[in-house]
């Protein structure tokens, strides 16, 4: 594999410049996990996913090695000679050049890889991951493929972003809220669980 573009903070470029199958294993910041997203640029024969920091990616062995998600149709391959399953819920048939695709990996209390298309709902993958340290994975083949990666952040990070947005959405939206604070001539339509948890004066 080629890099065209290496950088600490940004996304980095992976071109395949040999016939036949290149893999590639990356270094993730976060130790909490991470959450990368991969983009086609050019091609289809293309897998992203994770494997050991100490696996050996000769030629075909992402199919017993790791877990990886395939471009051109999106189906799962995994550890135990796991071949073409469909994640259930990644609707398209491919990822086209300049579509994403998100991968997040968790690896406390239990490993969990899962997938997006839009890096909001994520779809877990239903894998049997043991307690190794995966890193993340890509894997091209032919000359033709070439992928953008970019690390987002460690799954932690996702997780506090999951909960702002989550807070954000309870504040805008106001569905069943169950009591009402006044204060002068305006209210606010609050729910009392949340309030109770924030502080024991409302408790």
């Amino acid at each position: 594999l080629q890099w065209d573009e290496a950088s600490s903070t940004g996304p980095i470029t992976l071109k395949c410049t040999t016939a036949g199958f290149s893999s590639a294993l990356l270094q993730a910041n976060g130790r909490g996990g991470f959450v990368m997203k991969v983009v086609a640029v050019r091609g289809i024969c293309i897998l992203a996913g994770i494997a050991t920091a100490d696996a050996h990616m000769s030629g075909e062995a992402f199919r017993k090695v790791g877990h990886h998600i395939y471009a051109q149709n999106l189906t799962w391959f995994g550890e135990g000679g796991i071949e073409n399953q469909t994640v259930v819920g990644l609707l398209q048939e491919l990822l086209a050049p300049g579509e994403e695709l998100h991968l997040r990996y968790v690896p406390k209390p239990q490993p969990e890889l899962s997938v997006s298309l839009d890096g909001k709902s994520f779809t877990r993958v239903p894998a049997e991951l043991n307690l190794s340290n995966y890193v993340p994975c890509v894997v091209l083949y032919d000359s033709d493929a070439s992928v953008q990666i970019e690390e987002l952040g460690s799954s932690q990070h996702a997780a506090r972003r999951g909960r702002k947005l989550m807070q954000d959405c309870l504040w805008q939206d106001r569905l069943f809220t169950d009591c009402t604070v006044t204060c002068g001539s305006s209210e606010f339509h609050c729910h009392r669980a949340v309030l109770a948890n924030a502080s024991a004066v409302w408790r």
